[in-house]
């Protein structure tokens, strides 16, 4: 769970809440443009309030993992809710409907995603390619 640096006071206006979510993440105006396919300008015309809501509020919501009712209105927790078994994966030569529970046990789910959408990514590539070198040593052996 992330700690709010703010008073929730300061939170009242959509522009409001996608700021402090934004700076929550750790993310500049660009890092969350990007993420959700929009510009810069965009991001910055929602915070400056010059635009008051956002067709995008889905995207942005999803990125920032703050629920889209929090952010559009105000209304309910911050925090988007993840179900128990969003941890739930199955390897694909597994039996239907036998599921094993997050395999990093020295990586917090919630630490990963708290992770801006680039960084997940780079994560992802990093182990992808560790995955690929271990599949060609086994093949030389």
């Amino acid at each position: 769970m992330v700690e709010s640096r703010c008073s929730i006071t300061n939170v009242k206006t959509f522009s409001d809440r996608l700021r402090h979510a934004r700076q929550l993440r750790g993310l500049t105006q660009s890092e969350l443009a990007r993420s959700c396919g929009l510009s810069q300008g965009a991001i910055s015309n929602y915070e400056s309030a010059s635009r008051k809501t956002a067709k995008e509020v889905f995207r942005l919501a999803d990125i920032l993992q703050v629920s889209a009712a929090w952010l559009a209105t105000g209304a309910g927790p911050m925090e988007q809710e993840i179900p128990s078994c969003a941890y739930k994966i199955s390897e694909p030569s597994s039996a239907p409907g036998q599921s094993y529970s997050w395999p990093f046990p020295r990586i917090p789910p919630d630490e990963l995603f708290a992770l801006s959408p680039g960084d997940r990514a780079l994560i992802e590539d990093t182990v992808l390619s560790l995955m690929q070198s271990f599949r060609n040593k086994l093949r030389r052996r």
